[in-house]
């Protein structure tokens, strides 16, 4: 479980920063309405996981400090998972919603999408053995440049996705009164998601 949550965690903060840079796209364009969307939408997950953080009180359990590195290294491949899956999306608009770019890769679209998962499913199984089944401080200095340049492709899936997601953003329009619609209906899932989280999170009494 260990491993499964440090994937999860590194593609979530992955996830964060490409939606971020998503909103700033936006903005940057002038489309002003999806990027407040973007930005409520990402309230609700951040919220939501600050909620549960803060309402987390419990003292943690000291961690080894390999335990960690381990699960930081690990991370990383949680990360470039992220970094190609928004390249693939974006792709995808570019080429079939748009029809205004062309797959560069040799094998085409999208048959493309297996030269990358040659490199990154291999790589995050021998990470995986490297970090957690040897367990030695030899297999963890070893992990380090694997994470590296698991690193260094998933940022060119990264710089790729932002390319393809620049046609999303000069292609993409919202009438005023969709944006306004949608605008209200994100803002009503953020203000009612701390009072839902709370009914759920808290242990209902038991009667005696």
């Amino acid at each position: 479980m260990g491993s499964l949550k440090s994937l999860g965690q590194g593609a979530l903060v992955a996830a964060g920063l490409i939606w971020s840079f998503n909103i700033t796209s936006l903005f940057m364009n002038g489309d002003v309405w999806l990027a407040l969307l973007y930005l409520l939408i990402l309230t609700i997950p951040t919220s939501a996981l600050l909620y549960l953080k803060l309402k987390k009180r419990n003292p943690r359990a000291k961690v080894d400090t390999q335990e960690k590195w381990r699960n930081l290294l690990f991370s990383a491949q949680g990360a470039a998972l992220a970094f190609w899956c928004f390249d693939i999306l974006t792709t995808f608009y570019a080429i079939n919603v748009t029809g205004l770019a062309v797959e560069l890769n040799p094998l085409g679209w999208p048959l493309g999408i297996l030269g990358a998962c040659i490199y990154y499913c291999p790589a995050m199984a021998f990470s995986y053995v490297l970090l957690f089944k040897i367990k030695g401080i030899v297999s963890l200095y070893a992990a380090i440049p694997l994470t590296l340049l698991t690193l260094g492709m998933s940022s060119m899936n990264l710089m790729a996705g932002a390319r393809n997601f620049q046609v999303f953003v000069d292609t993409a329009a919202m009438a005023t009164g969709v944006g306004c619609g949608l605008l209200a209906v994100t803002g009503t899932v953020c203000l009612m998601l701390p009072f839902a989280l709370k009914r759920t999170v808290t242990p209902v009494p038991r009667s005696h």
